[in-house]
């Protein structure tokens, strides 16, 4: 030891001891008794050779380490001072080891709060890596450190390899790599593993990101782009490239495929349809990005080519469709319908082009599916003229003109003219009767129906009320509801309110209801329903046994008759299976006291054969064609006397109890179940 460290020394000493010294006198000074002064005087001995111990302690811990230890190197003055205890050397030097850690920790919480913020910021995992090598690279000077994959590639020669994450479905395997300056060192541990964890958080993150993008740029089922994900596509297409090229598509008769073999089956058909326009879109040379829009419709995008090619793409998928499916242990058959739209300039609108694309699907599906068309010029000049044709149906609804009905009569087994089934006609201005084929599917997609069959329901109650003053019958009148219609909120005061004004009966109208649409919302389309039958009014299913549903509704819903749909009635006669459905029919309505309609008789053959399974009412063109207003108003004179005592309907304000039902339906054919509530049909008389 030198003379500067020696008086170093000495002096610590001086100062131990007049600290004691001091702290002596004052307690000789206080100390009240003999006793206390010994106690004291031992303490203070005791406590001079801790603060000399510590003195020294203290003194190594803050500089021994700074002149000894430099960034993890080796001592640079390994010789200890002889006059100095060697167990005081190897505890100043487990307090300089200790210190460097202390400093190392320190430091090292301070990057560890940066790179935190980095992740949480949600930082591109390249740049927090590359952060948590810097960090070690400062921890450890001269070595280099460095994260790998198996296809990022691994540094030619690497003296440690740390794991970090294993392999997944998404990513590879990642470890920490280190070129170290001496081969043999070995970093601290404590250090590796804190930085093993931030590279794992940092990687658990970013994998976690990217597999909710890819949910929700992806659909579940197929795997091919969502909705989302593949209109964005087709907008970033718009805007880099002129020539952009859209395929709409979706499965033929797909709900009957699903009712038939099951929701099972026709997910395995859409992950199949979605396979094979995966496999078509990567065969081909062009840039395809594919998706699925929802259900079973799929859309494909193409950049940067021609109309020909998108019209070559479009035929080969349907080609491809055409092969048989296999689903699980069924080998099935099913078809596809695709509309086509291009574009070749660089103004080019997506809504436009998925309209486009959209009525070219609607004319395939028009004309019997199973095809490919493109949006052409005369596509373009029906949709300008379908356009014209919406117009003119809103003004003609909104101005309540040319909105009109013919009547359809139906009969009883002998035949015999019972009431009429009022059918909604619209005369178009300038042109003339539309077809209802041509104007309510339009009504519907634009949103009319609902309006449309008011102005229906209103003209009907108009042609009753006329009648009844004049005192002539028109007996039982059906009318159709829409979906549409039943849905909005004042569907019932409007109906009861337009019968209401024109002093109808209301036991003298049927309100009749499609099957499909009367099992939307089943429970508040009952208590509609029921509420209308509370006053009189007959509720009949439209089309039934096209609904493909539970027949379990059939006692939920108020309903009083069914309506056999013309296609199981078009082949009674040649059909085994249809006289079989239909006889099932019958005896289900019997057995829930229900009377039966059937539409679309139009051979002796078919009358007799129905008349003799038991149905109650039947129309058709064997029996009578739709009439105009005039001509049915005819037949019915022909029908029913005039009643010159005939009055107006008196209305009440609440619907009529159950003995003033029975009062009041004693007068047409119908009888009341008092036990149920429930208004039961009975044989209805001829003339």
């Amino acid at each position: 030891m030198d003379d500067k460290q020696t008086a170093r020394m000495r002096g610590r000493i001086v100062f131990a001891i007049a600290a004691a010294s001091g702290a002596l006198f004052a307690l000789r000074v206080f100390a009240g008794s003999m006793l206390s002064y010994l106690i004291l005087s031992a303490v203070t001995l005791a406590g001079l050779s801790l603060a000399i111990s510590l003195r020294g302690h203290y003194d190594d811990y803050t500089h021994g380490p700074r002149l000894r230890r430099t960034a993890g190197s080796a001592k640079e003055d390994d010789v200890a001072s002889e006059d100095v205890p060697s167990d005081v050397q190897e505890l100043s030097w487990r307090y300089g080891q200790m210190g460097q850690r202390m400093r190392r920790s320190l430091q090292l919480r301070d990057d560890e709060s940066a790179i935190l913020e980095l992740i949480a910021e949600d930082t591109d995992r390249s740049i927090v890596l590359r952060s948590i090598s810097e960090l070690l690279a400062n921890q450890f000077p001269g070595c280099r450190f460095r994260f790998a994959t198996a296809n990022i590639g691994r540094p030619d020669q690497a003296d440690r390899t740390w794991p970090i994450v294993d392999e997944t479905d998404q990513d590879s395997a990642w470890v920490l790599q280190a070129v170290l300056v001496d081969p043999s060192q070995n970093p601290d541990p404590d250090v590796i593993a804190l930085a093993q964890d931030l590279a794992r958080l940092a990687l658990d993150k970013a994998r976690d990101r990217n597999s909710l993008r890819y949910q929700a740029d992806h659909d579940v089922l197929t795997g091919l782009l969502s909705r989302r994900a593949i209109l964005a596509e087709l907008d970033r297409a718009l805007a880099h490239t002129e020539a952009v090229g859209l395929i709409y598509g979706d499965v033929d008769h797909f709900k009957s495929f699903n009712d038939s073999l099951g929701h099972l089956a026709g997910d395995e058909l859409l992950v199949e349809v979605a396979s094979r326009i995966r496999s078509n879109a990567a065969s081909s040379e062009l840039s395809i990005a594919a998706g699925r829009l929802g259900g079973d419709e799929y859309l494909c995008v193409l950049s940067s080519c021609t109309e020909a090619q998108a019209t070559d793409f479009a035929e080969r998928l349907e080609f491809a469709m055409r092969a048989p499916f296999t689903l699980g242990a069924i080998t099935t058959s099913a078809s596809m319908s695709w509309g086509g739209s291009f574009t070749f300039s660089d103004d080019g609108d997506s809504a436009n082009l998925l309209r486009e694309a959209d009525v070219a699907l609607y004319q395939v599906k028009r004309n019997g599916r199973d095809a490919v068309r493109f949006f052409d010029d005369d596509l373009r000049a029906w949709t300008a003229e379908r356009k014209r044709l919406e117009n003119d149906l809103s003004l003609s609804i909104s101005k309540k003109s040319g909105i009109h009905t013919d009547f359809q009569p139906q009969f009883d087994s002998d035949k015999n003219l019972i009431g009429f089934e009022a059918l909604g006609r619209w005369h178009r201005q300038g042109v003339g009767l539309v077809p209802p084929d041509e104007f309510i599917p339009v009504a519907v997609e634009r949103g009319l129906m609902a309006d449309f069959d008011h102005e229906i329901f209103r003209h009907v109650a108009h042609v009753l009320g006329t009648g009844r003053k004049e005192g002539r019958s028109f007996g039982m009148v059906s009318i159709n509801v829409s979906a549409e219609r039943l849905e909005r909120p004042d569907f019932v005061e409007a109906t009861l309110t337009a019968l209401r004004q024109e002093a109808i009966d209301p036991t003298d109208v049927i309100i009749e209801i499609t099957e499909s649409s009367l099992l939307r919302d089943l429970s508040e389309r009952g208590r509609r329903l029921e509420e209308l039958r509370r006053w009189g009014i007959r509720i009949a299913v439209d089309d039934f046994g096209t609904g493909y549903s539970s027949l379990s509704y059939l006692r939920e819903l108020p309903v009083d008759i069914l309506k056999l749909d013309k296609e199981f009635v078009s082949d009674i006669d040649t059909s085994t299976e249809s006289q079989a459905i239909v006889q099932a029919i019958l005896a289900l309505a019997r057995a829930l006291k229900l009377k039966t309609v059937a539409e679309g008789v139009e051979r002796e053959s078919q009358f007799e054969i129905l008349s003799r399974l038991g149905c109650d009412i039947f129309q058709g063109y064997l029996l009578g064609r739709p009439l105009k207003l005039d001509v049915a108003r005819e037949r019915a004179a022909a029908t029913w006397r005039p009643d010159p005592f005939s009055t107006a309907y008196e209305w009440q304000d609440t619907p009529p109890d159950d003995a003033e039902q029975l009062e009041v339906r004693s007068k047409v054919p119908f009888t009341i179940n008092l036990d149920t509530a429930r208004v039961q049909h009975r044989e209805i008389p001829g003339a």
